[in-house]
């Protein structure tokens, strides 16, 4: 069970325990520095919520009245026979009270409510609050390693392999209605997959032939069906399912507006079959939006048929209207410590101090939650020796492939006055490569520690043949002679990778090392990073699963990753890289929960003892949460298995009467002509 105990204590106990023997270590990680704050258990994945019929079901009072006066089916009548229930005893403020709003400030606009066709919603959650998909990952960090065993349940309650891994079986949860009443079963699935992800001319979340090879799907009845592979799959393709890309749309309202079955429409027709001034939307999650005001407000209401209740009885949400004001992103923090916002991810190191002070002032409308330690900075160095432009170029690929040479410089840097330069106070912990503290597989037994020690460093590179050859406090290189220059780039809109840049360059000059630092703009950096056009990069960098980020940190294909593309003349893997891809497949290939802890804290030990990164530091993130808003858990990292917006589970929050806002449109559900 979920149990909160008050102490002076660290925010993140998620670094997970030792599940399997792992072989230790040398230099082990130094204690980690403690946040005021909450300690706490994880608990089982069945823990969260199961699938029951209860003997009674409640509803908002406003929801009753409309019963009464005919306007709605009983409760019971618009609830599955079987609902997803949710437990009260992991919420960190029990069952909640009905009523209220509930503020969000998003800088994104609505480009439509097509998901299906790849429009987005604005960002910022709106779409969290109107789609449901078939699996979910926010949650699951709640969740233990040991019993972690791929995403949660959802719309799909359960699902099996056949023997060859080559057919998935999905079972939906039956009874669930869209938020116009009409049923949602299988044909909205085969409407979702065949005409929208295989549809060539539909810009889908899932690229088309993407999910498992290009994946035939076969419907067995309303509410079963399954997907039949060109191949053998992993337990990780379900994963793919959830957070948008595997979030079924309304067939019946979005079949219209498809060439497949109207020869009238085109797919530009068919993209903007939901504009974002048409309203109500049709959804299947807790609030639908109900109006739009351009550049101002989109206004939610709760969804009277939405399908999840609590353990007594209760159908939820608790909070009747949700707002998303139309503003700007930075305007979202603003407005959070201003108390006119409810919600804020904080994701900048340089704002934690002031943060932290305001939510302890008894004053202060707004709580800094900080959870877990998932953000995190590294150097990825580039090993792609044969894409080097001249000889100099490829000598110095050559170098960052030596264990020593990463060793040095992972040796020459303070972490601990890189952390202070990013946040004082005791945000920052040192950060070696691999996993982040926060990641349920982060094992400390099986992470290699090398300390700041310039003399160390020295001797390194000295052993390399690195020497100043012309006095002028850069080492030479023993092949060109040339000094040895390294080209860092970062983005430069960061600001928090700017000071840490900063700090880098003044540590490795002291060892010999002299970086010249690029600045990027955003719109520039992934193209130059993914091509491989960089000497060496800065950047944050948040490595929680080996499956969500396995190609931007492992050996996982050709293009995989960045830093060591394979190039025209292909690649040599060094030793622990081939087996650090072996043991990517071995994960992937297996469901049990122990094997997977045992693969992961290997890799955990091969990333750091060949400081395939040269990690910086790891920070935790915050949410800012207006204080009068209930069941916001304490420790919800901003990022882990998916952003906050799925890792909160909206649908439980609720505000005490006495401290509810006014709605806006009250008494009110979506109604459709």
């Amino acid at each position: 069970m979920f149990k909160l105990k008050p102490l002076s204590g660290v925010v993140s106990t998620l670094c997970a325990s030792v599940i399997l023997a792992t072989p230790a270590v040398a230099d082990q990680m130094p204690p980690e520095k403690s946040l005021a704050g909450l300690n706490y258990e994880l608990i089982g994945r069945d823990d969260l919520w199961s699938y029951k019929s209860l003997s009674k079901y409640n509803e908002a009072p406003f929801l009753s009245e409309l019963v009464a006066a005919g306007k709605l089916p009983k409760v019971e009548d618009r609830l599955p026979a079987e609902p997803l229930v949710h437990n009260s005893g992991v919420m960190s403020d029990g069952v909640g009270t009905y009523g209220g709003v509930f503020r969000h400030v998003i800088g994104g606009r609505p480009e439509g409510f097509n998901w299906l066709a790849g429009q987005h919603q604005g960002w910022g959650g709106i779409n969290m609050a109107v789609q449901e998909c078939l699996v979910r990952q926010g949650p699951r960090w709640q969740v233990k390693p040991e019993d972690q065993n791929g995403p949660l349940p959802n719309l799909a309650k359960s699902w099996e392999w056949n023997g060859d891994m080559t057919e998935l079986t999905m079972h939906l949860v039956e009874g669930v209605k869209w938020s116009d009443g009409d049923a949602f079963d299988t044909e909205d699935i085969a409407f979702w997959y065949n005409d929208n992800v295989e549809d060539p001319n539909v810009n889908a979340r899932i690229a088309q032939g993407s999910f498992g090879g290009g994946a035939e799907l076969e419907v067995i009845d309303a509410h079963t069906f399954k997907f039949v592979f060109p191949a053998a799959q992993s337990n990780t393709l379900v994963e793919g399912l959830a957070y948008i890309q595997g979030c079924p749309g309304p067939s019946h309202i979005l079949k219209e507006s498809h060439p497949k079955y109207n020869s009238a429409k085109t797919y530009d027709d068919y993209l903007n079959a939901a504009p974002s001034d048409k309203m109500p939307v049709v959804g299947l999650g807790a609030w639908i939006p109900v109006e739009h005001k351009a550049d101002e407000i989109v206004i939610l209401r709760r969804n009277p048929f939405y399908w999840k209740v609590d353990d007594k009885g209760n159908q939820l949400p608790y909070i009747n209207e949700m707002h998303f004001k139309l503003t700007t992103w930075d305007d979202r923090t603003t407005q959070a410590v201003a108390g006119t916002g409810d919600w804020s991810n904080m994701e900048n190191p340089g704002n934690f101090v002031e943060a932290l002070k305001q939510s302890q002032d008894a004053s202060s409308p707004v709580s800094a939650k900080f959870g877990p330690r998932t953000l995190a900075w590294r150097i990825e160095l580039n090993f792609a020796q044969n894409m080097g432009k001249d000889d100099y170029d490829k000598e110095l690929r050559g170098l960052f492939r030596n264990i020593d040479f990463r060793k040095a410089m992972s040796h020459a840097i303070d972490r601990d006055a890189v952390g202070q330069a990013l946040a004082r106070g005791p945000f920052a912990y040192p950060y070696m490569g691999g996993y982040a503290t926060g990641s349920p597989y982060y094992n400390a037994d099986s992470t290699s520690y090398t300390p700041f020690d310039q003399a160390k460093a020295g001797e390194l590179l000295a052993g390399l043949g690195l020497k100043d050859t012309d006095g002028n406090g850069v080492l030479n290189m023993p092949g060109t002679g040339q000094d040895l220059v390294i080209d860092m780039t970062y983005k430069a809109q960061r600001n928090d990778d700017r000071k840490q840049m900063d700090a880098v360059t003044s540590q490795l000059a002291e060892v010999g090392i002299r970086v010249l630092p690029k600045s990027v703009d955003e719109t520039s950096f992934d193209p130059m990073r993914n091509s491989g056009d960089f000497t060496a990069i800065l950047q944050r960098a948040n490595f929680i699963l080996p499956t969500r980020e396995a190609c931007g940190n492992l050996p996982v294909s050709d293009i995989c990753p960045a830093f060591h593309l394979s190039g025209s003349e292909g690649r040599e893997l060094m030793p622990f890289e081939a087996e650090l891809s072996e043991l990517v497949s071995s994960f992937n290939s297996t469901g049990d929960a122990g094997k997977q802890t045992e693969y992961a804290n290997r890799m955990q030990q091969l990333l750091t003892e060949n400081v395939y990164n040269v990690g910086l530091v790891q920070v935790p993130a915050a949410l800012l949460v207006n204080k009068r808003v209930r069941n916001a858990h304490p420790g919800t990292p901003v990022f882990m298995y998916e952003w906050a917006e799925d890792g909160v589970i909206r649908e439980r929050l609720w505000v005490p009467k006495d401290q509810q806002m006014a709605e806006l449109l009250p008494g009110t559900v979506p109604t459709y002509q």
